[in-house]
């Protein structure tokens, strides 16, 4: 591996480990993910095609890893951890004032296909087409994933922002 690559590799690790994040849900997976794709992407370097973009390469090895882990996890039979339990009761959070955590609690409600669509248009900046080459979907797939999850982030907040600890305040209210 040439030394350009080695260091476009490395300046793609914290946008590859809010990808795996995104995939995740979970810190530590998100890690392990990411080292794993690592050296998939070490060992097939050769695959790679000089003039093609290297972070779409990467982020299609993070996709893929993170397929065959979920594959592999449902035939050793079905696991939820305490934190995806947690997760499944978001609609009833409070999350009073604290909008980072609501926002990664929501995002992490969202399904996969959503979550990873919404993470690469709008926090990677990819294009539609773009994402879609990474995720192996139409353009048009992506648009929808990425409409559905916007819509449900927004009827999220909105039932969350409804309720108040004393139920007297509404949104709109002076």
């Amino acid at each position: 591996m040439d030394t350009a690559t080695r260091k476009e590799l490395t300046d793609l690790l914290p946008r590859a480990l809010r990808f795996a994040r995104s995939l995740t849900r979970d810190a530590v997976a998100a890690e392990d993910l990411v080292q794993t794709a690592y050296a998939k992407a070490v060992e097939r370097i050769e695959q790679f095609e000089q003039g093609t973009r290297l972070d779409s390469w990467l982020y299609r090895i993070i996709q893929t890893s993170w397929i065959d882990e979920k594959r592999r996890d449902q035939r050793q039979g079905n696991v939820i951890s305490f934190e995806d339990a947690r997760d499944i009761t978001l609609p009833g959070l409070k999350h009073g004032g604290t909008d980072r955590m609501f926002l990664q609690a929501a995002l992490a409600s969202l399904a996969e296909e959503q979550r990873a669509a919404l993470t690469l248009v709008l926090i990677e900046g990819y294009s539609y087409r773009e994402a879609g080459e990474i995720l192996d979907v139409p353009d048009g797939t992506v648009m929808s994933r990425v409409a559905r999850a916007r819509k449900a982030l927004a009827t999220l907040h909105d039932d969350d922002s409804q309720s108040t600890p004393n139920g007297s305040i509404q949104r709109g209210s002076p």
